[in-house]
This record gives C-alpha cells, structure tokens and sequence, in this order.
C-alpha cells in the first residue's frame, strides 16, 4: 500500500541525515575576485559521483551575495530513457518543502494572527484534548503545559514520524486531507510533553493545517499567493504540470548493488493534484526556483524589491529556539530555529549563524548569512546524503580557495 507521507523517515535515516547537516561550510571573510574559476574540481568530483554509481544526476548551485558564481548539471534526468540532466530539472524537494512552510506561518505572525506562545488548540481544536502516552500498562497522562504554536515550528510537539497517524485517519478516508492528519492526531497520544524535547516528525504538516484554517483557504493557494508567485519561482509546486513532466528527475534507490529507479514514484502520481499537501515534504521545485527562495531570506526577507519578511523575521526563524533541551541525533550538536538547523557556535567546518536543511531524496542546502554564502544541491537518491556532503565539502574548499587567492595566499 503506497504511503501518504511523502517524506516520512525511518529511524535508521537519523544518522545518515545527522551526518549531512555536519557537512562543512567554511566560514570566509576575504573578499573574492570571481575572475578565475575555482570549481573546477567541484565538477570533476560531481563527474566522479556519477561515475562511481554514487547518484544518477546531480544539479549544484553556489551563490556569494547576489552572485551565482557556480550552476552545473551532470548525470541523467532518467538513465533508462538515456534523457540527459539539465540545469532546469524538476526534483522533488521533499523536507527542503519545511522551511517554506514556516516563512508562509511567519507571514500571518507578521500580520498579528498568531503568538508564537499561543495554544495550538486555540487554532485546532481538535488538539484540546491531547495527552502524552502512558507507561507499559498505564493509562495516558495529562500535559502539563498546553502545546503551543511554536512546538509547531520547532519540532517540539510530541509528534514523531513514527506516530500512527495515518493508520487513525484511514478509518474515515482512502486518502487523507491535512484536516483529516490533525483530526487522527487528536485522538492519539504523544510520545513526550510539548517544549520537552527535539523529535523530528509531522509538526510541520500540522502547521500546514494551520495555515489553511488561518487562511481559509488550501496550502497550495497559500504558498502560491505568499510566496511562489511573488518570488517567480515558476516551477515550484505540490505537483507537476503535465506539460512539464519531460523535466522530472527519475527517483532511485540504492538495492545494496547499484541505484534503482523507484517505480511510480512511491506510488504517487506527480501530475495529480495531492488531497494531502504536505507541509512536511511535498513539494517539487528545480534547483534556481530553490535558490531564489534562499536568496530572499539570506538577504533579509527580500528578493528584487520583493518582500517576503521582515529582516527580524528571518532572524527570528533562524535563530536557535530550543536551548539546551534533549534531542535525536539528527541535529548533531546543532540547534533548531522556526524551520531550520543553526549552527550555534562556530566550527572548523561551519561558522555561526549557518542554517540549513535537506531532503530524504539527497537535497541539500546551506546558507552562511554571515558570508553571505549559499551552497544548494538537488539529487533525487532516497535515503542518500552522501552525494550532498560530499558536493558541501568540495564547494566549500572551492570558496576558501578562491578566498585565499584573492587574499595573496595569507
């Protein structure tokens, strides 16, 4: 039976995906000369992925300022058709969806229509009545705080991508809305108090609902309206026109011996409109539609006189939200904004302030606001961060390189 989570992980994906968002971004201050290119071993060593098996086709983006100053495709948009990768392939972006989710929140948080502090309840009062999963033979127990707003966010709720939720919701519907998602949750318990820890999980489909009810109207029409359209991210959506389905990058899987197309695509038709857009991981969008959405937040909350946010939105949402609080290893020492990973202090691979996020299928990026640096790769291999730690790695040798070329080699 195909899943209705497009994005959902197992377990054992925390360690990959924590060992992915440690991936180096160097931090630079030295002003760079782009005259000559420093990326030509970021190309042979994306050429060497392709040949190794590692990934069928690969799209690698580096931006300083408002820059491009590295775009290149390699590989096969689908190797049984023998149809070659270009820079305008559509991917689907899957987790890389969530950040997106929070800035359409963050626009009602702009206009007053939330606190961050507020009752989830007050909003979705299917969720009044939650509590928190009992002991082996003892019956749930009450919160002790109500979830709020920003548990949400944060991935601080309770909900796992382990909670049963769309086992409940198949009791009423074949195929699940995100009101029929936060009806299910209603009924089931959490695995731990609101605040009190880091889970990874639905939260952010949840706060996909609550977009819709803030907004009286579907998610997809949310995002199109607040974001999509203002941005001209012209390829970006819940699914695909059918005209532009040549440009859709065949999804694989690694058998244990070679990579594998992943038939039907876990099932889903991409052209069909989904009943559940997933806030969670249900996007689709092509490597420059995903860079413009990073350049306007790692420009402050603007993109060509287009504004999206507020600059101290963007620094509320990616800025560390959880302290010291317990979490899985999927952060790896990070810390966790609205949406985001932050890199709290300051590394030899990361400098403070980075965010970023990936996606199941291998998508990838990373902002230093700092620097004013954004390295983005799009892959479409399930369950594989390795082609995108790699890509993070070489791209970031290529800046500090040229960094130090420009700098007389001090």
């Amino acid at each position: 039976m195909k899943s209705n989570c497009p994005s959902c992980p197992s377990p054992a994906l925390s360690t990959l995906l924590a060992v992915a968002l440690a991936a180096p971004l160097l931090g630079l201050g030295a002003r760079s000369a782009w005259g000559d290119d420093p990326f030509d071993a970021v190309r042979d060593d994306m050429q060497a992925m392709i040949d190794e098996g590692a990934s069928v086709g690969l799209v690698g983006f580096v931006q300083v300022k408002d820059k491009l100053v590295f775009q290149h495709a390699v590989g096969m948009r689908d190797r049984e058709a023998g149809t070659k990768l270009e820079l305008d392939s559509i991917f689907r972006i899957y987790s890389m969806t969530k950040p997106m989710t929070c800035v359409a929140a963050l626009t009602f948080f702009e206009e007053g229509r939330f606190k961050l502090d507020d009752p989830v309840a007050k909003y979705l009062p299917q969720l009044a009545n939650l509590k928190i999963k009992g002991e082996q033979g003892k019956d749930d127990e009450p919160l002790d705080s109500p979830m709020k707003v920003r548990d949400l966010f944060q991935h601080t709720t309770g909900w796992t991508y382990q909670t049963p939720w769309e086992r409940e919701a198949k009791r009423t519907t074949e195929e699940p809305d995100l009101a029929d998602l936060v009806s299910a949750l209603g009924t089931l318990p959490l695995d731990f108090q609101p605040g009190s820890r880091w889970e990874y999980g639905i939260s952010h489909d949840v706060l996909g609902h609550f977009i819709e009810v803030l907004a009286n109207k579907p998610l997809d029409e949310v995002f199109r309206e607040r974001i999509i359209k203002p941005l001209g991210m012209i390829d970006t959506g819940f699914h695909v026109d059918k005209k532009d389905l040549p440009r859709l990058v065949t999804l694989y899987a690694n058998s244990g011996r070679e990579l594998v197309a992943v038939p039907s695509s876990l099932g889903n038709d991409p052209t069909r409109k989904p009943a559940w857009l997933s806030g969670g991981g249900g996007l689709f969008s092509t490597a420059a539609d995903y860079l413009r959405f990073t350049s306007m937040m790692q420009a402050g909350g603007a993109l060509e006189g287009t504004r999206i946010l507020k600059e101290e939105t963007v620094a509320l949402m990616t800025r560390d939200h959880i302290g010291d609080i317990p979490r899985s290893l999927l952060l790896f020492g990070r810390g966790y904004g609205l949406g985001v990973a932050v890199q709290t202090k300051a590394t030899l691979g990361s400098a403070e302030g980075t965010w970023s996020w990936s996606g199941i299928a291998g998508t990838m990026f990373w902002v230093d606001p700092g620097n004013m640096q954004t390295i983005l790769l799009m892959n479409q291999t399930w369950m594989d961060m390795g082609p995108g730690m790699r890509f993070m790695g070489k791209a970031s040798q290529a800046l500090l390189s040229n960094a130090v070329q420009d700098s007389g080699g001090k």
